[in-house]
């Protein structure tokens, strides 16, 4: 609207509080005459008694409003910028806009029109505010990291890093092999791990969950429940979605293209899943945030996860690579620059605790923290930071956020989610490359010690404690004699080796965790393991044909109508492979013959 039409909305009370505000001499009584004169004021007249009243942060509203926000005012933006509202504003949270105060006296209200700023006075006052500078992102160098943060009633709790590019690059073939081996089990109709399950991939990825099991309380889940398991927990679900694994018999199992990817970059595999994580993951995020209930109720509609997902993506990018970065701050900039999502259509169908006095529409105005805060906290720590994207600083989740503590009957919990606990995250080489913030892919070089030393008598001796990934190739291919001796298996060497991506695998594992070029002995046998490994394929099923004499099966085998599709296979018998059946037939029917319907079955 113009100038003149907004001031036409309001009453002639509000009509002549504005013409004082302005200082217009004009003493008339009619609306239309007042409106003239403030508007004259305002778009032609010395704006500088009135532009002088302003305070700073006022002067920051009318300058954020007319160059970044099109003419409005957007009080959640403002407020995570620079810390405050101008008494002008308030938020009312029954409301759906802003409210004036009646005290103190401002002279906003001469340039606010329900929190908008009327189109032909927006260049005016353009060229009198400033443009805004962009807000920095405060970071921190590892120097800088606290060594222990406060949490709840504790005076200080150890900050714990984690550098997660490694983690994920071992995890990863180490995942796929254990459900290649047929060792997860998860839900027929939810895909969702057990504790059976998750306790064997904890032991296959590298330092575990980020959470021991001695570090949890044991919640009753009113009071939030357990906190474990996270990072055992998002692996299935991350290889069911980008297609690695499938669900067959209560287990997962590798799919073609999970087989691939044990000898595919694994830079590319973590990518590939991180980009179906985006659109197609399951289960939503927020249900592994036990504390808000009312989740699957009928009017609740949350919204698409995927635009959820995408909304922190890009505020990620906003962020430097290499640099940690508080989470609190992370949603600072999230709110300052309009990085916003909404979780929910209907929050109000949302609770802690109880479904009437606890319900998180009453933060509707302030509740970022609650939802998109929680959200996004679940997201970065669980699969983000799985997939090694992120690297993260954590304390346990008790009482390290107060923010849910005003909620009628949240005020006891142990924490809201089992996430509350990541305070810091830093986006490494591979969560740049991943984000797109760069076009290669390059690791920092890693110093790693030889895995063992062979012998000519075929055995390993241990140089080091193996990875858990490490570990596991050992245990297909070897025994253990003793802590620090393992010989290799010939008869599980050959049984491993009959396919020939996983026989280059085990070959390339053999010689990259040897301390010295492999003794002949070792050499030989891994040539023998591959040539007999190869000697024979399979070709397919079959039908075995048997003749009523060793004449007719002559006949058959070497007749044009039949010798191209069948083999002798005995005196009476001739082999018929299994795809060529339909020609066979053809060729008996030519001879005058027919295989009899037995056969079929």
């Amino acid at each position: 609207m113009t100038l003149s039409e907004a001031l036409d909305l309001l009453t002639v009370p509000e009509v002549k509080q504005r013409r004082e505000l302005a200082g217009s001499a004009d003493r008339s009584t009619r609306k239309s005459d007042m409106i003239r004169a403030i508007a004259g004021t305002l778009l032609a007249g010395d704006l500088g008694p009135v532009w002088s009243q302003l305070s700073e942060l006022e002067v920051q509203a009318v300058a954020e409003a007319v160059h970044c926000w099109g003419g409005r005012f957007d009080p959640a933006r403002f407020r995570a910028k620079y810390g405050a509202l101008p008494d002008h504003f308030e938020y009312d949270p029954y409301s759906s806009w802003l409210v004036r105060k009646p005290p103190p006296r401002s002279v906003l209200p001469l340039f606010f029109y329900q929190g908008e700023i009327p189109e032909d006075l927006c260049p005016r006052l353009a060229g009198l505010a400033p443009r805004p500078a962009e807000l920095p992102i405060e970071t921190l160098g590892d120097a800088e990291l606290p060594m222990a943060v406060a949490t709840g009633e504790r005076t200080e709790e150890p900050l714990r890093r984690v550098s997660t590019e490694g983690l994920a690059l071992h995890d990863l073939p180490a995942v796929l092999r254990l459900v290649g081996q047929g060792g997860v089990a998860v839900g027929p109709k939810t895909g969702l791990p057990g504790a059976a399950a998750v306790a064997r991939i904890e032991a296959v990825l590298l330092g575990g969950d980020w959470y021991g099991p001695s570090e949890d309380q044991d919640l009753k889940r009113w009071g939030g429940g357990p906190i474990r398991p996270i990072r055992p927990f998002a692996w299935p679900l991350l290889l069911q979605c980008g297609g690695l694994a499938k669900l067959g018999g209560g287990k997962l199992a590798l799919t073609p293209r999970g087989n691939k990817a044990l000898s595919q970059p694994a830079a590319d595999v973590l990518a590939h899943l991180f980009e179906r994580w985006q659109q197609k993951g399951a289960p939503d995020e927020l249900r592994r945030i036990d504390l808000i209930k009312g989740q699957t109720g009928k009017g609740v509609r949350l919204t698409a996860v995927s635009e959820r997902r995408a909304v922190i993506a890009a505020a990620l990018k906003d962020c430097p690579a290499g640099h940690w970065i508080a989470v609190d701050e992370l949603f600072r900039q999230m709110r300052a620059r309009g990085r916003h999502f909404e979780v929910s259509h209907n929050p109000w169908g949302l609770y802690l605790a109880d479904p009437k006095y606890g319900s998180l529409g009453f933060e509707s105005g302030e509740g970022f923290q609650i939802l998109q805060g929680r959200y996004a906290l679940a997201y970065l720590f669980e699969y983000l930071a799985t997939l090694g994207l992120i690297d993260v600083a954590y304390t346990l989740p008790y009482g390290a956020r107060s923010d849910y503590h005003a909620i009628w009957g949240a005020e006891d919990l142990g924490f809201l989610s089992r996430y509350d606990g990541l305070r810091y995250i830093r986006i490494n080489p591979l969560g740049a490359y991943c984000l797109g913030l760069v076009p290669d892919y390059r690791p920092a070089p890693q110093a790693r010690r030889s895995l063992f030393t062979p012998g000519a008598d075929l055995g390993l001796t241990l140089l080091r404690e193996p990875d858990p990934g490490e570990r596991l190739m050992l245990e297909r291919i070897a025994k253990p004699r003793s802590a620090d001796r393992w010989d290799l298996d010939s008869e599980a060497l050959l049984r491993h080796c009959a396919d020939g991506d996983e026989r280059g695998r085990i070959r390339a594992f053999i010689e990259a965790a040897a301390a010295e070029p492999l003794p002949e002995p070792l050499t030989r046998l891994l040539d023998s393991v591959a040539e007999r490994a190869t000697a024979l394929s399979d070709a397919g099923p079959a039908r075995l044909i048997q003749c009523r004499d060793a004449a007719l099966a002559a006949l058959l085998a070497s007749d044009p109508a039949t010798a191209g599709v069948c083999t002798r296979a005995g005196e009476r018998l001739v082999c018929v492979p299994e795809q060529r059946l339909a020609a066979f037939r053809k060729g008996l029917a030519r001879l005058g013959l027919v295989l009899p319907d037995t056969a079929r079955g």
